[in-house]
């Protein structure tokens, strides 16, 4: 993964038909047009493409280049930022 330009910061993650639906009810149409450039998941998903496979059963992607995407396309620095605050909204935070 080194020549891949990774610099050992690869994370692989299962993707399961369960985590996909979570993901697309967490992040709704209306928490994306708030908190990122985009429209919709699908709209972050297809963009995001590039560092990561999403249509997989396992993501495998740059921790590090992924996260640069997400700090360059929403209001957040990394992924995992995104992540937190789109299940403090799902589960009714603001």
């Amino acid at each position: 993964m080194e020549a891949l330009g990774y610099g050992g910061d690869v994370v692989r993650v299962p993707l399961t038909e369960e985590t996909r639906r979570g993901l697309a009810a967490v992040f709704s149409p209306g928490f994306m047009r708030e908190y990122t450039k985009c429209g919709s998941f699908e709209e972050f998903m297809f963009s995001s493409a590039v560092f990561v496979n999403w249509d997989s059963a396992l993501l495998v992607y740059s921790k590090r280049q992924f996260d640069a995407f997400v700090a360059e396309t929403t209001s957040f620095g990394t992924w995992q930022e995104m992540m937190e605050k789109g299940r403090e909204v799902y589960l009714g935070g603001s």
